[in-house]
């Protein structure tokens, strides 16, 4: 569910707003798998906490249960900031009792400002921060049970310059620390790097560098690793107290973070400018190993608008994870909120959730370890960029305003106000628009492509087979309905892909099924063949494979075989040399061997 489409604004105010949107969504039909709530639900800003007049819990729980009822899902934010000197406060007290919060220099608890006031730090390097956490998380969870934390702030973000009450121009001496130079001020060291767009001290909006760890571990030392930590804490608790997969998001991350956690990047703007820059932003996290990212989709700071909105949501139907969020200055966003962006909603978010079992065998591709042996239809990252699957074609190598979803489907958006032309390039080989199947052969060249506001780019490549279902909805919808594979044939008339399945949310993946697909052609004969490799999830009761469509099937066969039997249930579109094949009703985990001469 998490590769769904999900709905947050800073400025939900109660929980009455939340179940208008939602029933707009539903009224006007447009995909949305999970609601997501900012600060506003808590009580005064505290985590773990609700808002008793505007998100009481008896109203959050009812409205939890309708999500759950219709296969949604609930997801809210929580900050490492715990409001502190409360002893009422169950966060405050545990965290104080327990000794977990992040000290200052001289072995006080370090106190600094963010939402609700004075608040202390969970230091996640301690050995029971842990345990600390995981009580907060399953408290709040049986206040409310939502199905994934967002943990923002967490750089750590700071509305004082150090310790509050604290000045920069103090310059506060650094204590001498085993290991480290008597002298040194880390919150000012002799190399000054650009922070906060200038060079200022450290300690700017966050900790001060001299704050200190369990271990005698300096913030100057860790402070890159909150972001990790706490996610590793956070994923951990949850999935010991709801015993399955969860979804957790983070806005600082860390080398290793995609284990724990996906990324959204951050607070960027309603601008033209970031909607492109959303681009290599999700093609630098995939290298990073952090496959799950995306930009919040139309803009979060400033007010979008019609064309922005439409042209985002095409693109930001592409991304890893798919979000619509905005801040509490900006007016709403939400798709429904124009008729056209709409229309372009349900279109877009139709292709991708035509497109999850593709996009998760590539979430199951990126999780595994690698093969010795290179392939790509193995390479660990979700979307990628072009010269990943083309390195020898040095014109891909600046391109950053195109993108591969795996190694099969390139999107071309558009970027600029006012565009209806995409200057695309083609690497060498045969690529297919993705909506009508039209080939496209290339020796390597750009094309300029009419598109109009209500379309996006989208095309196959030769060579490659994705798996694809009906769409509905919602996932939990999605994953009742028929499958289909999409095969794009190259020169030779192959094709390769794999489809992984499993239930989707056990924490062991024990029972699952991976098919492998590959097509080749012999004399006037192209053969399409699977290898099912069944650990015993498709044997339960799975949804059957119904259609087959092949792009660039040069000619129309005179004869269509399924498992040796003849086929009448095929079409052939001249135009488009694309081959059609319905009706197939062939279960998931039986031999397949399709051929069409």
């Amino acid at each position: 569910w998490s590769l769904g489409f999900h709905q947050c604004r800073y400025g939900y105010h109660s929980v009455e707003i939340l179940e208008e949107v939602v029933g707009n969504y539903t009224e006007k039909q447009i995909p949305l798998d999970t609601m997501w709530t900012d600060i506003d639900y808590m009580d005064q800003y505290k985590d773990f906490s609700l808002d008793p007049t505007n998100f009481p819990a008896e109203k959050m729980n009812s409205f939890v249960s309708k999500l759950h009822a219709n296969g949604q899902h609930y997801v809210v934010i929580i900050d490492p900031g715990i409001y502190a000197n409360d002893n009422s406060y169950p966060a405050w007290y545990d965290g104080k009792t327990m000794n977990v919060f992040i000290k200052n220099k001289s072995g006080d608890i370090f106190i600094g400002k963010v939402w609700p006031g004075e608040t202390a730090f969970p230091d996640f390097f301690h050995p029971e921060a842990n345990a600390y956490w995981k009580k907060q998380i399953a408290g709040f969870l049986k206040l409310l049970p939502v199905d994934g934390l967002w943990i923002d702030m967490n750089e750590i973000s700071n509305f004082c310059n150090g310790a509050c009450g604290n000045s920069l121009a103090e310059g506060q001496p650094y204590r001498a620390y085993q290991n480290a130079t008597a002298g040194f001020d880390p919150n000012n060291p002799p190399y000054a790097i650009n922070n906060q767009g200038g060079r200022v001290a450290l300690n700017v909006k966050t900790l001060d560098m001299d704050a200190v760890h369990h271990g005698d571990v300096l913030e100057y030392n860790a402070h890159n690793l909150f972001g990790l930590t706490e996610a590793i804490a956070t994923c951990s608790a949850l999935e010991e107290v709801q015993e399955k997969r969860s979804l957790v998001i983070s806005r600082s991350t860390f080398p290793g973070s995609g284990v724990h956690t996906g990324h959204w990047t951050g607070d960027n703007h309603a601008s033209w400018d970031d909607l492109y820059y959303s681009i290599p932003g999700m093609l630098n996290f995939q290298m990073f190993g952090i496959p799950l990212v995306g930009s919040d989709i139309c803009g979060f700071i400033g007010t979008t608008n019609e064309e922005l909105c439409s042209r985002w949501m095409e693109l930001g139907a592409f991304y890893p994870f798919s979000r619509n969020h905005d801040d509490i200055h900006s007016a709403p966003q939400e798709p429904y909120r124009w008729d056209s962006v709409a229309a372009i909603s349900r279109k877009v978010l139709a292709v991708r959730y035509s497109l999850l079992p593709y996009y998760y065998t590539l979430f199951y591709l990126a999780h595994r370890t690698l093969p010795s042996t290179p392939d790509s239809n193995a390479a660990a990252t979700v979307t990628r960029p072009l010269f990943f699957e083309f390195p020898q074609d040095k014109n891909t190598y600046s391109i950053d305003k195109q993108f591969l979803v795996g190694a099969g489907l390139m999107v071309s958006p558009v970027l600029t106000q006012g565009a209806t032309i995409v200057s695309a390039y083609f690497p060498k080989g045969r690529w297919f628009d993705f909506y009508s199947g039209q080939e496209m052969t290339s020796t390597g060249q750009t094309q300029e492509l009419n598109t109009p506001i209500d379309h996006i780019q989208v095309h196959v490549r030769g060579g490659i087979t994705i798996p694809m279902q009906e769409p509905a909805l919602t996932t939990t919808a999605s994953r009742q309905n028929p499958y289909s594979l999409l095969v794009g044939l190259d020169e030779n008339g192959a094709s390769s892909g794999q489809f992984y399945l499993d239930d989707g949310e056990s924490l062991t993946m024990e029972k699952y099924t991976l098919i492998s697909y590959t097509t080749s052609r012999s004399g006037s004969t192209t053969t399409l063949k699977a290898s099912v490799d069944d650990k015993g999830y498709v044997k339960i009761s799975t949804p059957a494979l119904n259609t087959i469509t092949v792009f660039g099937v040069d000619s129309q066969p005179a004869k269509v075989q399924l498992n040796g039997k003849d086929l009448s249930t095929f079409t052939y579109d001249s135009s488009n040399k694309k081959l059609s094949m319905t009706k197939l009703s062939q279960h998931l985990s039986a031999s397949l061997t399709l051929s069409w001469e």
